[in-house]
């Protein structure tokens, strides 16, 4: 079974790729001036966010799942912080499923779909700056009542899963226009990633 440090190495290592997803997205609609080359690299940032965003999802809702059956739900302030946490997840799935329908409208119309596209995108960036980050509360909390074995049921390693990922990231990558910049944290990390892929 994995142990606990690999298991939280391994979604700080899947959940830093996403971020650094997020900021060449959030980069890239802040490029001037943008064109029809940017369209594979949309839908590429759409099919990695779609895999991530909805893995991330199952990952929190098994977390406070775990969380809630191990502290006292009676009391008030605990009941708070997991139902905060509910409410930033429902966001989130609201804009990941409208974002999604955009992404697939680029994939069948074009350039016809862009705008609505990038649209999505500013609003989905912005939630999940603004609301998915760290929730100190229940990190708190998830570090007195976890053990090992909750770590790593939490974690869920997936070969299957980390292949295609990858694979995703790297379309990701290779999609990239070139006036796109990585964005100031993604830099070390893209570096790090290719070296390690030799």
């Amino acid at each position: 079974m994995e142990n606990q440090k690999p298991a939280i190495e391994s979604i700080m290592q899947e959940r830093g790729r996403l971020r650094t997803v997020h900021e060449m997205l959030k980069e890239a609609l802040a490029v001037s001036p943008r064109d029809e080359t940017f369209i594979p690299f949309y839908i590429a940032i759409g099919d990695y966010m779609e895999a991530s965003m909805g893995r991330l999802h199952i990952q929190d809702i098994n977390m406070l799942e775990r969380l809630a059956s191990k502290i006292d739900m009676n009391d008030p302030e605990n009941e708070e912080i997991i139902a905060e946490v509910y409410r930033r997840l429902d966001g989130n799935q609201e804009h990941l499923k409208r974002y999604s329908a955009c992404k697939q409208a680029l994939e069948s119309e074009g350039a016809a779909a862009v705008t609505d596209y990038e649209d999505a995108s500013l609003a989905y960036v912005d939630y999940i700056h603004n609301r998915m980050g760290h929730h100190a509360p229940s990190t708190d909390l998830a570090r007195k009542a976890f053990t090992e074995a909750d770590g790593g049921a939490v974690a869920n390693i997936d070969a299957a899963y980390f292949a295609k990922e990858r694979a995703l990231y790297d379309s990701v990558l290779q999609t990239r226009p070139e006036g796109v910049p990585l964005g100031q944290a993604a830099e070390q990390y893209v570096a790090d990633y290719r070296r390690e892929k030799g």
